[in-house]
């Protein structure tokens, strides 16, 4: 059954009426004599995954389009059948989804009321600014009293002053200086070049995103992490001596090691385990 159909049985289920009690499925794994170890093996779905199935925490899972193959392979291996199981956590996905917030936009009108100019401020105001351009024109323009008014006149007498000549110094004669054998400068030794080492040398791996795909990454002996990319995203990554990668979506990714694109790496929905470089 593809994914979209799983999809649509799970939504009918949910709408159909209320749904059957979910089985305890670590019982129904373990009276296959399966451990949680033995499933990661068989589907390579990480245990923190495979422990929130079983206990229906739902909010640790990824992204759905990757969580509902997870459910499907899950239900395979343990042999029973997913419906129950993705009607579930659909009605979680139903429950979760958040409206957008509706926004009323209210248009205020300001109305101004216009009062009517006073009727004695129209005189009012040439009046004033003419009395103020007179007071001006009064104080700026005022006449002088009558009468001579005498001025001190400074006359001040100009000297010529002669420059007189400067006093001509003899220069003395250069003095001779003997001639000294220069020195030769020192020997330059040119410093060997030390060859680079492995340790200098690093990994690069670019991974782009087709569509919606959860990945599990180690980096060298680092503890490995989990990311969901979204479709257009892209994700960089260096190391030292090696990388561990699980692909959820084979499909999903294009993975560039070293500058070179490893090509098509499965169908879409399949889990594909990846060491570069390869042993």
């Amino acid at each position: 059954m593809s994914e979209e159909n799983r999809t649509r049985a799970a939504e009918e289920e949910v709408k159909s009426g209320p749904l059957k009690k979910l089985p305890d499925l670590r019982a129904l794994r373990e009276e296959r004599g399966l451990t949680v170890e033995d499933i990661f093996l068989k589907t390579r779905i990480s245990a923190t995954i495979l422990n929130a199935i079983e206990n229906g925490e739902y909010h640790l899972l990824p992204a759905p389009a990757s969580t509902k193959n997870f459910i499907q392979m899950y239900a395979d291996a343990i042999g029973i059948d997913a419906g129950i199981i993705l009607a579930h956590y659909q009605r979680h996905l139903d429950e979760t989804q958040v409206e957008p917030e509706k926004v009323t936009v209210v248009k205020a009108q300001i109305a101004f009321d216009r009062k009517p100019f006073p009727r004695y401020l129209r005189y009012a105001v040439p009046v004033v600014a003419i009395i103020a351009a007179a007071c001006m024109y009064a104080f700026l323009y005022e006449k002088e009293p009558p009468g001579i008014v005498q001025r001190n006149v400074t006359v001040v007498e100009r000297k010529e002053v002669v420059s007189k000549p400067a006093l001509a110094v003899k220069e003395a004669p250069p003095e001779t200086v003997p001639n000294v054998p220069q020195a030769l400068p020192p020997a330059v030794v040119a410093p060997k070049e030390t060859p680079q080492t492995p340790d200098n040398t690093r990994l690069n791996l670019l991974i782009e995103a087709r569509e919606d795909t959860w990945l599990k990454i180690a980096e060298d002996r680092n503890p490995p992490y989990q990311i969901t990319l979204k479709k257009g995203e892209k994700l960089s990554r260096n190391a030292r001596e090696f990388f561990v990668i699980d692909v959820g979506n084979a499909a999903g990714v294009n993975v560039t090691f070293l500058g070179k694109s490893l090509g098509n790496l499965g169908r879409k929905g399949q889990i594909v385990h990846l060491r570069l470089p390869q042993q």
